[in-house]
């Protein structure tokens, strides 16, 4: 069977799955969450920016696109989470770079204009710091932030050279897609930051001030509320959320340290969200973020603990906006974790059972709750390691996956240093996958997959 008829057959009928699998698929909750509330069920993919010219130069990989498209569909995924990249670095304001950040922006076209659409899929367009890739992202720390340097004044006071760049590439990406986006992630656990230059400062945040202040900016002019006046992209449906904290919180950046209810409290104090309350009646952002991953969820024969981060955060909201809603857009279970055994006081090693079990104990637990608007699973795929100074692999495997995709590691003639498999044909499909599509509601009668290639 030839690669590109393979493609094309998706959602056959598989004769037979391992029995462990199936043996696991059975175990399911009473009431599949995504069956009384389809839009509960999210997953983050793998952005489409990756695979752009991978087939065909200047070109989207629709072979790849329209694989994962028809898997997340047959998954009963309805939300799909994507990062968007922009690899042009940043100039002097006078220099227009419109068209070469755009020319970026449209890799993401082919999924998000026709195979999230022929899906059912909802967007939720995570704008993070990528929007200036290979660029320190401490640097929105950094002033002065003033109208009065050489920035046009387009967003007002309190903007330096890197909010300003962040703010206009990040409304070109609502500009192009309009209501192909259903929703706007502004940055990615923002509170607990990676050093991400060899000789930039280490793990910091985002401060509070800063963060509010960008994402009312963004709210404002990407939602066209007075006084601006620019026709921006987002409709008035559209949800802008808060990027996903982290519940470690801040690590050992400039004091006070900040745990996540502590930094959520700060940017609901920050002036810029005060004025906007005062005047519109309610708060620049449609949702909180949050990734309770397993530092916070347990997975215990009862419970997955799954409370005790969003239990703190909550308290916060209760009292400064009690009707505002979590998404979970991460939260995921890595089976390449110590994979040959336990290491000395480490918790064991972790399975594909386990990811199962996590999964369901983590959607039943957080529809319960009811202040939950979706969980995203983390993730579609699993991806590459780091490299090491000689081009290696290096580090546990990230298996976080529901399915597995063959993939290259340590190739920079890639974007993001790996080539997968040019069809998109998963090879590996783990329990998850089958406990994803039952906690999603569909039906159990017709357990249908891609067709793994042969």
């Amino acid at each position: 069977m030839t690669r590109a008829t393979t493609c094309f057959l998706l959602l056959l009928l598989v004769a037979a799955l391992p029995a462990n699998a199936a043996s696991r698929a059975q175990a399911v909750p009473a009431t599949a969450p995504g069956a009384s509330n389809p839009d509960f069920m999210g997953m983050v993919i793998r952005d489409p920016w990756y695979d752009f010219g991978t087939t065909a130069p200047g070109q989207p990989n629709k072979a790849f696109q329209d694989t994962m498209g028809a898997t997340l569909a047959a998954m009963g995924v309805r939300w799909v989470r994507l990062d968007f990249h922009i690899v042009v670095p940043m100039a002097d304001v006078s220099v227009d770079q419109s068209q070469a950040v755009e020319a970026e922006i449209a890799k993401n076209d082919y999924f998000i204009r026709e195979v999230a659409p022929r899906h059912n899929l909802k967007v939720l367009a995570l704008l993070s710091f990528d929007l200036l890739q290979a660029t320190d992202a401490h640097m929105l720390n950094t002033g002065p932030f003033t109208e009065t340097s050489s920035l046009p004044p387009d967003f007002g006071g309190g903007v330096n050279r890197y909010m300003h760049a962040w703010l206009t590439r990040a409304l070109q990406v609502a500009d192009r897609y309009d209501d192909k986006i259903a929703a706007y992630e502004i940055l990615n656990e923002q509170n607990r930051l990676p050093q991400y230059l060899p000789k930039g400062p280490s793990a910091d945040d985002i401060e509070p001030a800063i963060m509010g202040r960008l994402l009312t900016k963004f709210y404002r002019f990407c939602k066209n509320i007075d006084p601006t006046d620019q026709g921006h992209g987002c409709a008035s449906s559209s949800k802008i959320i808060l990027g996903g904290l982290h519940p470690r919180g801040t690590l050992d950046a400039k004091l006070p340290n900040l745990n996540d209810a502590g930094y959520l409290k700060a940017i609901y104090a920050d002036s810029s969200f005060t004025d906007f309350k005062k005047l519109h009646a309610f708060f620049p952002v449609d949702g909180i973020g949050y990734h309770p991953y397993p530092q916070e969820i347990k997975l215990s024969p009862n419970d997955a603990q799954v409370n005790r981060g969003l239990d703190r955060m909550r308290t916060v909201l209760n009292t400064v906006d009690p009707g505002q809603q979590f998404w979970i857009t991460e939260v995921g279970y890595n089976v390449g974790f110590d994979v040959d055994g336990p290491r000395a006081g480490s918790t064991p090693a972790q399975t594909a059972a386990g990811q199962s079990a996590f999964m369901r104990d983590v959607y039943t637990t957080l529809s319960a709750r009811g202040d939950v608007a979706n969980v995203f699973w983390f993730k579609y795929e699993d991806f590459p390691r780091g490299c090491n100074t000689k081009s290696q692999p290096t580090g546990a495997l990230q298996q976080w996956g529901v399915v597995h995709i063959p993939f290259t590691e340590c190739d920079n003639t890639f974007p993001g240093g790996s080539h997968y498999d040019d069809s998109g044909v998963p090879t590996v499909y783990r329990g998850s996958y089958l406990a994803y599509r039952e906690l999603a509601g569909t039906p159990s009668n017709r357990t249908y997959m891609p067709l793994t290639r042969r």
